[in-house]
């Protein structure tokens, strides 16, 4: 299933979102050029709230893996743009932060995959509990290069749950006795 964002959380101005009212509508469908949010100042936050699953708790045994989806690009010609993205939220949730490096391209966006987190803290398997209430936030890195600084676009910013669905009892019944 996917996690799209469903509003903004505490921002620096920096971040600016361009096509769309708010950021998080900026970043819900992977539109490239159309919407997104902008941001070229180094250290600037910005945390994106995710909607609750739309699989109800009851058809999900487990859950395999949470994994962000992005999708950005840097506005300059030979620099690439570096975004750290960690999750902010639940609390209990580990902080922890990925750099993703979007290529200098003029009109092509990347498609950047964070890493399958298999533990919501490096430990414990994730719950249906972990799922509510999500936030991801994105800062925006220092640049490798020396100015004009390197500014980032990103278009898309969703969560991937793989999990196992929950077998039903009357399945179950149906399919092991009834034959």
């Amino acid at each position: 299933m996917i996690l799209l964002p469903d509003d903004t959380g505490v921002t620096s101005y920096q971040w600016v979102a361009v096509g769309e009212g708010t950021h998080h509508q900026c970043l819900d469908d992977d539109n490239d050029g159309t919407s997104y949010v902008k941001c070229t100042a180094a250290g600037r936050e910005m945390t994106i709230e995710f909607a609750n699953p739309s699989v109800a708790e009851a058809n999900i045994e487990s859950i395999t893996n949470v994994q962000f989806i992005s999708s950005g690009r840097a506005i300059h010609r030979t620099e690439p743009a570096l975004v750290a993205i960690e999750f902010e939220a639940p609390a209990g949730v580990s902080a922890y932060s990925e750099t993703m490096s979007y290529d200098a391209h003029r009109a092509s966006y990347e498609t950047i995959n964070g890493t399958a987190r298999i533990t919501y803290d490096g430990i414990h398997d994730w719950t249906y509990a972990n799922l509510e209430d999500l936030e991801l936030k994105c800062t925006k890195i220092t640049d490798t290069s020396p100015a004009p600084a390197v500014e980032v676009y990103l278009s898309y910013l969703a969560l991937r749950v793989t999990y196992v669905e929950a077998v039903s009892a009357d399945n179950a019944t149906f399919f092991g006795a009834n034959f």
